[in-house]
């Protein structure tokens, strides 16, 4: 197992899609704070990005992203409120999930799979290698993307306050966990699809809340069916990363039970997949 986890690891370091996205996750962040900044000073520019502000709904129920840094009333902003919007707004999430589908169909694509997946007695250990793996990964991009997002502060001529830590790290080690779960679960479809474009198609879809429409017809059936208010996308996985949102300590027994209840769940599946069925 520990052999397959340092190859994979070894293979994670060595695309060439990490570091793409690690320079456009970079670029993003220093460009966007310093134009959000140039527009602010723009009286008219100014205007639209208030009234954007102001009409925004809430995140869970709209298709697409909208991410929104808000600065303080000094116009310094926030250290978690650089994290905060990015990883509700699931834009963290589709990078993680886009270089995970890469990496976890790269060895289907290439047909590498099959130099070790047959001489292995237990395969359930390809999907937890791959797993492992991409948690590092979803790790180590966060603190890339937190790194960056600060950089573009300063870029742009403002500074980042970092107040009340012990709350924001808490925050984002609840998202950091989520982040992981979410990054697994992509994984985990992948071993079972086998298709990168399918896998591909499907993780922008949950990033960018495209089956927003399925779970509203989902959710009028339970109700006809007799429950009350119900909600698909507030026990999912998705749903949670966006709805946690800094000083939501209310909802974290139920969104680190949710996590691990897609974790374990989806790991089972898969590995039970890998084993049953051929790897070519």
């Amino acid at each position: 197992m520990l052999n397959l986890i340092r190859m994979n690891l070894y293979r994670l370091v060595r695309m060439k899609s990490l570091y793409v996205i690690v320079i456009i996750t970079v670029v993003m962040n220093i460009a966007t704070m310093i134009i959000d900044e140039q527009m602010k000073s723009d009286p008219k520019q100014a205007e639209l990005l208030q009234m954007a502000e102001e009409t925004k709904d809430d995140p869970v129920s709209n298709i697409g992203m909208n991410i929104t840094v808000t600065s303080r009333a000094d116009g310094n902003y926030n250290f978690v409120d650089v994290m905060a919007s990015p990883l509700c707004g699931m834009l963290c999430a589709l990078l993680i999930g886009i270089f995970t589908v890469i990496f976890a169909t790269a060895d289907f694509s290439t047909g590498d799979i099959k130099n070790y997946g047959g001489a292995m007695k237990h395969r359930y250990q390809i999907v937890v290698s791959k797993v492992v793996s991409v948690a590092f990964y979803t790790v180590g991009f966060l603190v890339v993307f937190g790194v960056s997002g600060c950089i573009g502060v300063y870029a742009a001529g403002r500074k980042v306050v970092f107040e009340k830590m012990g709350a924001a790290m808490g925050y984002l080690g609840v998202q950091t966990v989520l982040h992981i779960v979410f990054a697994a679960v992509i994984t985990c479809i992948c071993m079972i699809l086998r298709s990168n474009l399918l896998s591909m198609i499907l993780t922008v879809c949950i990033s960018m809340h495209a089956l927003a429409a399925v779970y509203a017809l989902l959710d009028k059936a339970l109700v006809k069916a007799g429950w009350k208010n119900a909600n698909i996308v507030h026990y999912t996985v998705s749903g949670r990363i966006m709805e946690y949102a800094p000083g939501r300590t209310n909802i974290l027994g139920s969104t680190l039970l949710i996590a691990g209840i897609f974790f374990v769940a989806f790991l089972v599946v898969s590995s039970i997949f890998v084993t049953k069925k051929d790897l070519v």
